[in-house]
């Protein structure tokens, strides 16, 4: 019969036949040479730096991250460290005599002292405009420091009369106050850029901004000098340097945990040598190395993404080895001989975990597509981790399997399996044998259900949730949420396209009056362009009048305005406005919240615009806020073609390797069913897909396909040993089932531990990638047998004389 003949599958196994017999005659040179790829992987490893930066997520060609970038050039670096404070337990609280004193001398050690910091602002310097007649003097709030407790209660009260100073530098009940220091580095520099002392070199994250910034600022704060004033440390400088310290201290953590972990669940669901314990262990301990070698050797940087590949690979590999060491048990345990029991299960396993290891790499590579450089890089290292667990299972384990005793250990049972798992699979067998068109139905229904939850599936992300409660920097963000509001910013550019085009009276109205809309807004805490230092100079010609706090109609007024401010040493124009006056910027500063209210932001101020342009200007978005939009957008794009070329791709790989579409597509039907379930659970209850969660269904089918093949290459040959589906259902679940409960099993205690990470969103994304695991191994051991018994895709029955 024509679906006898041998198929792709079939060669891979006799290839790995001979590859394992070839390993255990030369296994001194298989060890000579892992070890000689640990050295190699070990160099180019120290040469791996962390960034969880801007730069990491955008590549340097793309248009948003190109527009960023001249933004920053031309307006300088819009990164900042905001220090929110408050003095308990005395008297008028920030506007203490005694604590302001502190704040003065905080403020110059901080200027002093803080490496790549631009400018320094508090309460104590800020920049103020005092009218004198004709001219204005513009020097530092407290040029001369108040000489009583009264005076300064005194200047409180002119401060809180000033828009730019409330919810900025002090709120509206004067209880908090701020300093805010501005850096001048990005999170778009260069590496060679970051390095604070060219000595140290790059290799010490705490040399490299904004560690190294941070670093002093923490150690600033916590001097005796300061106490009795609480600081809340947020900005952007605080949460890079977060990221980074979470991520190398969880990926350490979690990397250990895991390992130890698996060798505990090794040792619980199926009786393990030691060298059969320490194979599998250095299969992956090896893998890692690898993969940062090879993202050393192409200059990839350490991101948020690497925090899952480690305890990934560890998965992957350990799993990978189950199928080979339950396969040598079995096979040990009738010919009594390590050398050929091992090379008799790589032949049989070898070819499914070729194809298991592919598919799963192939579901990574896919991720390329993604305009994310950061999950793009990813996407390479992660198919070459996985690649690399295959090569050394079937090369390094095939030499720890083939020493050790000659005979074989007397067990309770035959393959030397926990005996609930082997009561699972039986039962599962009863099921598949007594009830294979409910087990098919239910399936059916669950797919049903999950189409239903993922059409109610929405994109969103927020970096202020994406850590968990407990962490530091989220809480002290949400404090100066409270009570300043306004962290995250993004900027509309105004260019005239010609010389001193800002001072026209028109346009300036018009940007006064855009900014008012704009912190009409919800969210919208805070608003700064040019027009606020136009309106406070104004002001302060006017006898410090209210009234007056506009902007000039006259173009000659507002150019000698511009012309006394910069005489009279005002500094805070070349943060709003270009030298020559042709463009200038209008930022807004927003609460960290959810792309899609970012987006519903920006949308209404882009409606504004629409009905109320501008005149005589251009106006394009750019900002922080606009990167978070594109990222979004960016994993709505991955999701679409990502996904659609994963499921094709899988699709047509099965169908090769089995050859038959049949046998192909009707193996695709369960591996989609875990992906679909948990987009779908998502859907229904209301969880977003963000850039991490994006990865769920490229594991989540990687994983259920590798059991898949599995299961449907052992009943593929069972069944063409009977020609009897029921037998061959029964005999090929007896063989792979407890090895995929025992994976399962590993798989998901290895990704419980992304539970323990500070990082909720990667928390979340081992739970749902457990949950997504747990519904694979379901589909694998009910719903697969169901349909090959129901569909016969391999032809007719037919007694073992007709072969």
């Amino acid at each position: 019969m024509a679906g006898r003949d041998s198929k792709f599958v079939d060669l891979i196994d006799n290839a790995f036949f001979r590859l394992a017999a070839w390993a255990v005659s030369h296994r001194w040179w298989v060890v000579l040479f892992s070890l000689l790829l640990l050295g190699v992987g070990l160099y180019f490893a120290s040469k791996v730096q962390s960034d969880n930066s801007l730069d990491a997520y955008f590549d340097k060609s793309d248009p948003a991250y190109v527009a960023y970038s001249e933004y920053l050039d031309e307006f300088l670096s819009d990164e900042v460290t905001y220090i929110l404070y408050r003095v308990p337990n005395r008297p008028h609280g920030p506007f203490n005599y005694e604590a302001m004193q502190q704040v003065a001398s905080l403020t110059e050690a901080l200027e002093n002292e803080v490496p790549f910091v631009r400018e320094v602002t508090s309460l104590t310097n800020v920049e103020f405009i005092r009218a004198d007649g004709d001219s204005i003097h513009i020097d530092e709030l407290m040029i001369d420091f108040p000489d009583s407790q009264q005076a300064l209660l005194e200047l409180r009260e002119r401060v809180l009369d000033r828009p730019l100073y409330v919810n900025y530098l002090v709120n509206e009940e004067a209880t908090y106050g701020a300093v805010i220091l501005e850096m001048e580095l990005s999170s778009v520099d260069l590496l060679k850029d970051i390095i604070f002392d060219p000595a140290k070199g790059s290799s010490d994250i705490n040399n490299l901004y904004p560690q190294v910034s941070d670093n002093k600022v923490r150690e600033i704060l916590a001097r005796d000098e300061y106490q009795g004033i609480e600081f809340f440390l947020t900005g952007d400088v605080p949460m890079n340097a977060t990221y980074n310290n979470l991520f190398m201290s969880d990926s350490a953590k979690g990397t250990l945990m895991t390992l130890g972990l698996l060798a505990l669940l090794s040792f619980l669901l199926f009786r393990v040598s030691w060298l059969g314990l320490v194979g599998p262990l250095a299969v992956v301990v090896l893998s890692i190395i690898l993969v940062l070698g090879v993202m050393g050797a192409f200059g990839w940087v350490l991101g948020l993404f690497f925090g899952i590949v480690p305890t990934l690979l560890c998965a992957v590999g350990v799993a990978q080895s189950v199928h080979i060491i339950l396969e040598f048990q079995r096979v040990f345990a009738e010919t009594g001989d390590r050398k050929l029991s091992v090379q008799m299960a790589i032949g049989k396993v070898g070819g499914a975990c070729l194809l298991a290891a592919m598919t799963t790499a192939f579901g990574f590579l896919v991720m390329t597509v993604s305009h994310l450089k950061v999950l793009s890089e990813m996407a390479m290292y992660a198919a070459a981790g996985v690649m690399f667990t295959l090569i050394l299972s079937l090369t390094l384990l095939v030499v720890f399997l083939a020493g050790g005793k000659a005979k074989p250990k007397q067990t309770k049972n035959r393959k030397g399996v926990n005996r609930y798992v082997l009561s699972a699979v039986e039962a599962c067998i009863k099921l598949n044998l007594q009830h294979p068109k409910k087990l098919l139905g239910t399936g059916l229904m669950v797919i049903l259900v999950s189409l239903v939850g993922v059409s109610m599936l929405k994109i969103d992300f927020n970096f202020l949730t994406e850590f968990k409660p407990s962490v530091e920097w989220r809480q002290h963000t949400e404090k100066a949420e409270e009570v300043m509001g306004g962290i995250l910013s993004f900027a509309y550019i105004v260019d005239t396209g010609e010389a001193d085009g800002i001072k026209d009276p028109a346009l300036l109205q018009a940007l006064d009056k855009l900014q008012q809309y704009a912190e009409s807004l919800p969210h919208v805490k805070k608003t700064y362009s040019v027009v606020d230092i136009q309106k406070d100079i104004n002001r302060s010609f006017h006898g410090d009048d209210k009234a007056w706090y506009t902007v000039p109609d006259d173009r000659n007024l507002i150019g000698q305005y511009f012309l006394v401010y910069e005489i009279s040493g005002g500094d805070e124009l070349d943060d709003f406005v270009t030298r020559d006056y042709s463009r200038a910027v209008l930022e807004l500063r927003v609460e960290l919240m959810e792309s899609s209210e970012v987006r519903k932001v920006m949308n209404s101020v882009d409606a504004y615009l629409e009905q109320h342009p501008l005149p005589g200007a251009e106006v394009r978005k750019t900002g922080i806020g606009l990167m978070w939009i594109k990222v979004a957008d960016y994993i709505a794009d991955t999701q679409f073609y990502g996904y659609s070329l994963i499921f094709i791709g899988i699709a047509v790989f099965l169908c090769i390797a089995f050859g038959s579409i049949k046998v192909g597509l009707l193996t695709m039907i369960p591996n989609v069913t875990p992906v679909l379930a948990i987009l779908g659970l998502m859907g229904w209850i209301d969880m977003h897909l963000d850039y991490m969660k994006l990865l769920l269904a490229t594991i989540a089918i990687g994983i259920a396909v590798d059991d898949s093949i599995h299961l449907v290459t052992r009943f593929r040959r069972r069944f063409f040993e009977s020609g009897n589906y029921a037998l061959a259902v029964e005999q090929s679940l007896r063989d792979v089932g407890p090895a995929l409960i025992i994976t399962t099993l590993i798989l998901i205690g290895a990704f419980s531990c992304y539970l323990l990470s500070n990082m909720l969103v990667i928390a979340h994304f081992g739970l749902l990638l457990g949950v997504a695991i747990s519904v694979a191994l379901l589909a694998d051991l009910l719903f697969m047998p169901a349909m090959l018994l129901l569909l016969k895709p391999f032809g007719p029955e037919f007694t073992p004389e007709d072969k």
